[in-house]
């Protein structure tokens, strides 16, 4: 059986599931995989995707920032730590495998691009062709320095600002030499494909064996449910359904009893919806939840009346490629309505078309009509309901995926 170097940023039990999946099914397929990843300390929703595969975690955990003095010397020395732990990772590897156990090298990584440098001096020492797998980019960030933040804020932004521009540059060097490039989003292909024209498509998706339609009979409140990051407004904007659900409170359709919007997401991460001012008037329906591992998932979007998706317009300083997020997929795989809030306006809002799931809300009354014949259909049969799509949605089954990983994998040992 054909194996391969994974060399990721992130590896279950921890965030960012990509790579644990393709090595759950990958298998199926005849190939298989050792993994050297970062000794990382985060969330570990991810416990059921770590099976018989070898990972190896190496290198200092980062230590948590409580201070403007630590953000300060993180970002001032952000280049000597990307070396440091380049370094630290070549070395566990030259030191540790042998190249004749592995074909190739698959490098996986959002926006730590120190993984495509150690995949790059792996690649030339040992003489094999890699892969570079990107989740994220820098050109999908939205442009942060402002003048109207304050002057602590304004100056650790230049300085995000400044090495991202530094790791922009180093980045686009490392895919002379690369084989292959994966990504997530047609927008993602259509950036990378400036630097290297052997630039595929395969989009994050769900897991077949546990997200699928679930019917959940006496649901004895209406749920409005979000899984997942809520990490900026430019990102994620709630404010029109904080807008919408204020007017159905105010018609006296809803009651706080019945409607219920459960956001399940990191503690440090609620400030975007505690500080937006609409949400004070509805804070009554709403119900914060820590993050659950991922077994536990599926149960919830099941028990679920609305599906929430946050998200923004799209716009040439603001988020790009929103349609990567993997708890979109498992939206979808569940069938249950989906409210997109708001409209990115672009790639998401036509594939929630495409998928007939449900709504890529553009406008506040918009918003409302559909809260309103959901709740309607709710209060009449106890249950909502969505014809999706089915036969568009199978792409996005993470066992598909693998496969075409797969096909990528055979075509370069051919190559």
């Amino acid at each position: 059986m054909p194996k391969l170097l994974i060399i990721c940023d992130v590896y279950p039990p921890s965030f960012a599931p990509r790579m644990g999946y393709l090595v759950k099914y990958m298998e199926e397929y005849g190939w298989a995989a050792d993994i050297v990843t970062r000794n990382y300390d985060g969330d570990f929703s991810f416990k059921s995707l770590l099976g018989n595969e070898k990972v190896f975690r190496v290198g200092e955990k980062p230590l948590p920032l409580r201070t403007l003095k630590e953000k300060l010397t993180r970002l001032l020395t952000k280049n000597q730590q990307h070396t440091r732990r380049k370094d630290y990772m070549v070395s566990f590897i030259l030191d540790h495998l042998k190249p004749d156990d592995y074909s190739f090298i698959l490098a996986s990584t959002a926006f730590r691009t120190f993984i495509l440098d150690v995949a790059d001096e792996v690649s030339k020492s040992w003489n094999k062709p890699w892969i570079a797998d990107l989740r994220d980019i820098f050109e999908q960030k939205p442009i942060k320095i402002s003048p109207n933040k304050d002057l602590k804020n304004y100056l650790l932004d230049k300085l995000d600002n400044n090495y991202q521009k530094f790791m922009f540059q180093q980045r686009n060097l490392r895919f002379k030499n690369v084989n292959t490039i994966t990504t997530i989003t047609p927008w993602h292909v259509e950036q990378l494909k400036k630097y290297n024209p052997n630039t595929h498509l395969i989009y994050n998706g769900y897991d077949p064996e546990n997200f699928y339609p679930q019917v959940v009979k006496g649901q004895k409140q209406f749920k409005i449910t979000y899984t997942g990051i809520i990490n900026s407004i430019e990102y994620r904007d709630p404010t029109l359904l904080f807008r919408a659900v204020k007017k159905l409170s105010k018609n006296n359709i809803i009651d706080k009893e019945q409607f219920r919007i459960q956001l399940y997401t990191q503690k440090n991460r609620r400030a975007v919806v505690i500080e937006n001012k609409d949400y004070q008037e509805i804070k009554e329906f709403v119900d914060f939840y820590d993050y659950v591992d991922t077994s536990e998932i599926p149960k919830i979007l099941n028990e679920s009346s609305i599906l929430l998706l946050l998200s923004n317009k799209y716009t040439p300083t603001g988020p790009k490629g929103l349609i990567s997020t993997t708890k979109y997929f498992e939206y979808l795989a569940v069938e249950r309505p989906i409210l997109c809030i708001k409209s990115d306006e672009d790639l998401l809002e036509e594939s929630i078309h495409k998928a007939n799931a449900g709504l890529s809300a553009r406008t506040l009354d918009e918003t409302y009509d559909f809260l309103l014949e959901k709740w309607n259909e709710w209060k009449n049969k106890g249950r909502t309901s969505v014809k999706i799509n089915k036969e568009y949605i199978k792409q996005f089954s993470r066992k598909k995926q693998a496969k075409q990983f797969v096909d990528l994998f055979e075509k370069v040992i051919r190559q």
